[in-house]
């Protein structure tokens, strides 16, 4: 990424992986719908210290998942399982960032079909 003090600038992203496991028998697809505190760039606002910073997730297909959106994975039935991959970074929409802690708080729902 570019240096901090750059509009548009952010950090590497970094993998994560929601594991569901016992899901319903008979369902064939999981849909997470994902709410946080946005800001008024859209992207989930940084509860930590660090200035002038967003959080962005998406998933690995590149599509941003903000405040209210959400996406639809595949169950293995016969597992009962599913996986979700995602993929979040730090973003300083406006530049500007300053160094500090960073952390959000994204809740997750799963609704089966």
């Amino acid at each position: 990424g570019k240096g901090g003090s750059q509009a548009g600038s952010s950090s590497g992203w970094y993998p994560v992986t929601l594991g569901l496991t016992n899901c319903p028998v008979g369902t064939s697809s999981v849909t997470a719908t994902f709410t946080g505190v946005a800001d008024d760039t859209g992207y989930y606002q940084n509860q930590g210290d660090a200035l002038n910073l967003q959080l962005e997730l998406q998933d690995t297909n590149g599509n941003n998942l903000n405040n209210g959106s959400s996406t639809t994975v595949h169950v293995d039935e016969s597992k009962q399982s599913a996986s979700l991959s995602l993929q979040v970074r730090a973003l300083s929409v406006n530049g500007n960032a300053k160094q500090g802690s960073i952390q959000a708080m994204i809740n997750v729902t799963y609704t089966y079909s």
